[in-house]
């Protein structure tokens, strides 16, 4: 539309123009030729009076001329469209204006319109990462809750299968872990735990020596935990040395998971051991009248018997005590020490006494036809 009205200004301006121009030819033609009439007056001006017809033409085309010359003056005077156009001008001028204005405004609301935008995407992303950071922190936590349980969850459900599997049982299983493994270091626990894991399957040391340094096993003491597994029945060795548990053995795996746990089950279990030997040396009368302590941890070649004492015959009472059960590989150890003691002292006439919170009926019956004796006392 715009280039319409400018279309139309420049066509009325030439308009305009050719109008102007026409009119200052005119005037121009109009002082000449009236100098020239002037001339001619003067140069007639005697003929005149002597020809009245010439006097009377002279008349009549000085007249034709001042009528043309008023003719041109109404002419400029009232020349057509010429206020039209001056006010088509100045709205031309007008609209350029607001033209001008218009855009100036689009201009500074698209700039805020960019902003605005800018802003509401910059926050609208910063919306999107947080929720998304936190659906994933809440995914996380729900599965972490799902898959997996608390120290204490763990511990419990550690007691409620071994509640399953009966006390005798899981006594039996502790004093084969309090047997096999150092509680009294967690890094020495660490590894003893890594060792018995590499056991699943079987483990030949010397061919898979990169793997077990790799798992951080010491090699010498590696070696030596090996040939203790051997000798206490847990682990075999075939032909090419290699090292497998034992079937009856292989419960030992869901101990060693968790070797933070295992170290506070043997420490608690060491230490409830150690207060129930404490007990007994304080209230020897509960095991039998009139008997007198001799030694603590007595030297064996088999290991440690807890107490040598003598009966009210002087005879030498040896007392092995179990907590919180005993099990039947305490007859294999008594028998070994009785044997050892008599060896050691020479003498023939020795008791020996398994002493234990709880005996099983099979383990009672084994220990009387042994001719070993037994006492059942809660701590």
């Amino acid at each position: 539309m715009l280039e319409q009205i400018f279309l139309q200004t420049e066509s009325g301006g030439t308009i305009l123009m050719a109008i102007i121009a026409a009119i200052i030819i005119s005037a121009i033609f109009y002082g000449i030729q009236r100098r020239s009439i002037s001339a001619i007056t003067k140069i007639l001006q005697p003929l005149s009076n002597l020809d009245p017809k010439i006097q009377y033409d002279v008349s009549r085309i000085d007249t034709e001329l001042k009528a043309a010359y008023s003719d041109l003056t109404n002419l400029k005077t009232n020349l057509p469209h010429t206020n039209e156009v001056a006010a088509i001008e100045e709205n031309i001028k007008k609209l350029c204006g607001d033209f001008t204005e218009l855009r100036t405004n689009i201009d500074d609301q698209m700039n805020k319109f960019k902003l605005v935008t800018t802003q509401d995407l910059n926050q609208t992303k910063d919306e999107m990462i947080k929720n998304a950071t936190q659906q994933v922190s809440e995914h996380a936590t729900n599965y972490l809750t799902e898959h997996s349980v608390s120290r204490e969850e763990f511990e419990s459900l550690k007691e409620r299968i071994e509640k399953m599997l009966g006390a005798d049982e899981v006594a039996e299983r502790m004093e084969v872990l309090s047997l096999l493994f150092d509680s009294s270091q967690i890094k020495t626990l660490n590894w003893q735990c890594k060792l018995i894991k590499l056991l699943n399957g079987g483990l030949a040391p010397d061919a898979e020596e990169d793997l077990i340094i790799s798992e951080g096993i010491p090699k010498s003491s590696c070696d030596k935990f090996l040939k203790k597994l051997t000798a206490a029945g847990i682990t075999e060795t075939r032909k090419i040395p290699a090292f497998y548990l034992m079937p009856n053995f292989e419960w030992i795996y869901s101990y060693v998971d968790n070797p933070d746990w295992l170290q506070k089950r043997l420490e608690g279990t060491i230490k409830k051991e150690s207060e129930y030997q404490q007990f007994i040396k304080n209230n020897l009368n509960l095991v039998e009248e009139g008997l007198l302590l001799e030694k603590s941890e007595y030297e064996l070649a088999t290991g440690k018997i807890d107490f040598i004492c003598r009966d009210s015959k002087g005879r030498a009472v040896g007392l092995e005590l179990k907590y919180p059960a005993a099990t039947t590989s305490v007859k294999r150890q008594i028998l070994g020490y009785k044997n050892d003691y008599e060896t050691k002292s020479g003498r023939t006439d020795s008791r020996f006494i398994v002493i234990a919170p709880k005996i099983p009926e099979n383990l009672k019956t084994l220990l009387v036809n042994d001719g070993f004796e037994y006492r059942e006392i809660d701590f």
